[in-house]
């Protein structure tokens, strides 16, 4: 069965590397579209990306302005894995990420 990685799929991404075994884990971010073919023009290869760590970025990280420290409306680092699609054989699913957002009144209570 070939598992086709989704965004907000949580994963676990074992393989073999020239130091040995590399495992990584994290929620799927980015999964590229399907590139339809062009006369001319060569079909780039799919891939996901792999949430691995957030980083909070430091707040005082730009120069002040009129006197006030400047805010970066980014908050965080986000550090991603590239995977392609040949390496989609080797991941494992594990959980797929719950939408924040109450699609039925059953789910409010969990959700808020």
């Amino acid at each position: 069965m070939n598992y086709e990685p989704e965004v907000n799929d949580y994963v676990i991404w074992q393989r073999e590397s020239w130091t040995g075994i590399t495992i990584d884990e994290g929620w799927v971010y980015f999964k590229a579209p399907i590139f339809e073919e062009r006369n001319g023009f060569k079909i780039p290869n799919r891939y996901i990306t792999i949430e691995t760590a957030v980083f909070d970025k430091p707040y005082n990280h730009l120069p002040p302005s009129n006197g006030k420290p400047s805010r970066n409306p980014h908050q965080k680092t986000h550090s991603l894995l590239l995977c392609y699609q040949q390496s989609w054989k080797d991941l494992k699913f594990i959980k797929r990420r719950e939408s924040p957002i109450v699609q039925h009144y059953s789910q409010y209570d969990d959700r808020t």
